[in-house]
């Protein structure tokens, strides 16, 4: 009989502020029992810390570089096969419970079912402070987020509430063909609106960033320019709303685990439920906030395995990457991986508990500029193209907060990882790539802002939701 699969993927988790990474103030009791119960990467990154190419690089397991998606506007072709295709192929019912941020026509790639739909609009032309669904919280979700922050209720907290409803109520159902079924929520991604006894207690909890109390630390000059100019109060503020929704998030997790639980007693089927998120972020460290960076707070993701085929109470500390979820999650069904696999499976890691010393992952972006980041044993290399003389190696072990960039006393490793990180890679061609994939999403949006076509896949925001928060 075939497993069921489950994956909760959160959005914007960093995966620092975990109780498992040993952050004192966040509570998160369900995300800690999973550990306990299964398998916990601790050095999992993502293959882009950017949602779209993210999300489409784990459905098809393939680098940002290969897919040719670098940034939230690309789409996915709907002649590429996802993860979802293959699970389908070998008779899985394929959920997709809630976010994937898909783009453009085709809201499905593989998956047969959508018990409600996405946060985002589903065509360019429609998002930032163009969203008259969102109210007062328009604009909060793409970046502007001191305009509204705090305790209260938000479009993005009660989105999370409904996919999780309907994650339950689907559980709930007889099912006839084996699972596999992604539950996808928004949080703790901005709008910074945690419900209100959390903000209060994290408000009281927890301190300015770490990198504040520290006299200097050393920032790839790509970087300094994303730092922002908010205010102490705004930054701690801000920050408390992000512990909050973090704590929410776990509890979101935990109810949706007690159903999937539910569902595998009822049924009579075994099954693996797996925690995870798309990329993390900086929540303030060195002033910086968001992703589409390599440091450890946007790069860093949460993933943890629970259920058949996990060991039990087991921690991997060597590199994995967010890729690698296709791969494992095929193998373990029987199914044939999708072609040209950057990821590599972690069943044998799964099964022992036990990684791979050697292994080592990429990461990719295209934000001021094309970089590529590597993780290899306890080392770090940031590359920008063109500005390779820039590059910061960093020795996670010795300096976990990424302060000091020691490039210049470990030349041998860093040759070694230069020579690892741009192979294979050619900067030209993509950069062409991306010049071509400009001009057809510039047409893209201003079709998708002025057809009106409907947009059945996308979650209708109640106007409840639009009350302000308390500060």
């Amino acid at each position: 009989m075939k497993k069921d699969i489950l994956v909760f993927m959160s959005d914007q988790h960093n995966a620092t502020i975990m109780e498992s990474a040993g952050d004192r103030h966040i509570s998160t009791p369900n995300m800690t029992r999973l550990a306990r119960e299964g398998v916990e990467y601790t050095n999992a990154y993502t293959p882009c810390p950017l949602c779209v190419p993210a999300r489409m690089a784990f459905l098809t397991g393939q680098l940002a570089s290969k897919t040719g998606i670098f940034g939230n506007a690309n789409v996915l072709s709907s002649e590429q096969a996802t993860i979802a295709h293959c699970m389908g192929a070998e008779g899985y019912e394929t959920v997709l419970c809630g976010r994937m941020h898909f783009r453009e026509q085709d809201q499905l790639h593989g998956f047969i079912k959508r018990p409600i739909g996405d946060f985002t609009p589903c065509h360019g032309g429609r998002g930032g402070e163009l969203r008259d669904d969102l109210g007062p919280y328009a604009g909060t979700p793409t970046g502007n987020v001191t305009k509204l922050y705090g305790g209260g209720t938000s479009p993005v907290l009660e989105y999370d509430r409904a996919v999780t409803k309907a994650a339950v109520e689907y559980l709930a159902e007889p099912h006839d063909r084996p699972i596999f079924m992604i539950v996808g929520i928004y949080g703790p991604h901005h709008t910074f609106v945690a419900p209100p006894e959390l903000y209060r207690k994290y408000r009281e909890l927890i301190g300015p960033p770490a990198s504040d109390s520290v006299e200097s630390f050393d920032l790839h000059p790509c970087v300094t320019s994303s730092q922002k100019d908010f205010t102490k109060e705004e930054i701690h503020c801000l920050r408390a709303a992000y512990y909050g929704m973090i704590e929410h998030v776990d509890g979101l997790v935990g109810e949706v685990k007690e159903a999937w639980d539910h569902h595998l007693a009822r049924s009579g089927r075994t099954g693996l439920f797996c925690y995870t998120s798309d990329h993390g972020d900086m929540a303030g460290e060195k002033g910086l906030w968001f992703k589409q960076l390599f440091y450890e707070d946007s790069a860093r993701i949460p993933l943890i395995f629970v259920g058949d085929s996990a060991a039990q109470g087991r921690t991997v500390d060597t590199p994995v990457s967010l890729l690698d979820l296709t791969p494992t999650l095929c193998e373990l069904a029987g199914a044939a991986f999708p072609p040209d696999q950057d990821g590599v499976s972690l069943v044998p890691s799964l099964r022992s508990g036990e990684g791979d010393p050697e292994r080592y992952v990429i990461s990719e972006v295209l934000y001021n500029g094309l970089a590529r980041m590597i993780r290899y044993r306890k080392w770090k290399l940031i590359s920008y193209v063109g500005r390779e003389d820039e590059d910061q190696l960093f020795d996670l072990e010795a300096d976990p907060g990424e302060y000091t960039n020691v490039i210049g006393t470990h030349l041998e490793i860093a040759e070694k990882m230069k020579s690892m990180v741009t192979e294979p890679w050619n900067p030209d061609e993509i950069m062409k790539e991306q010049q071509r994939r400009s001009k057809h999403l510039a047409i893209l949006a201003k079709w998708g802002a002025h057809s009106g076509v409907d947009e059945p896949y996308r979650w209708k925001v109640p106007r409840e939701s639009w009350q302000l928060p308390e500060k």
